[in-house]
């Protein structure tokens, strides 16, 4: 490991410049640089030790893992949304730019297949889930909620 003395410079990825760019060590600690001065800019940051960087670039560190219960919940439109898609035993519309759609409507897209209309965007669209993901599709009049 280098030892660093106040004063000493090094070249150091400066995150104003975006570059890698001469920097004057202006804080050490037990031969251990802490701080530098960019000296294009003359901003100050912490020193990143790149030689430590790659050596533990190369380590794998261990993945957190999920919790099912933290995976349901970013995705409980989407998986309320795969259900309805599955379980409903309606014949689904045809799709035209045309066609007058309400909310949990089914669709059948030429292209994207069987769908399920979830959100309504006045005035004349719709956004529709389908299996590969949702989409906004044009149709015609969105009914006005009434008051």
């Amino acid at each position: 490991m280098t030892t660093y003395k106040m004063m000493d410079e090094v070249v150091h990825y400066c995150t104003k410049c975006k570059l890698d760019l001469n920097h004057r060590i202006i804080l050490v600690d037990d031969g251990v640089a802490k701080r530098v001065l960019c000296l294009t800019c003359r901003t100050d940051r912490i020193f990143r030790d790149r030689s430590r960087v790659a050596k533990s670039q190369g380590e794998k560190r261990p993945r957190r893992s999920l919790t099912a219960k933290g995976v349901a919940k970013k995705s409980d439109p989407e998986v309320e949304w795969r259900e309805r898609l599955n379980e409903t035993h309606t014949p689904p519309k045809a799709y035209s730019m045309d066609v007058i759609l309400s909310l949990n409507d089914l669709v059948h897209h030429k292209l994207f297949g069987k769908g399920l209309v979830v959100g309504l965007i006045a005035p004349d669209k719709a956004q529709v889930f389908f299996p590969e993901g949702a989409k906004v599709l044009k149709c015609g009049p969105c009914p006005t909620p009434k008051k």
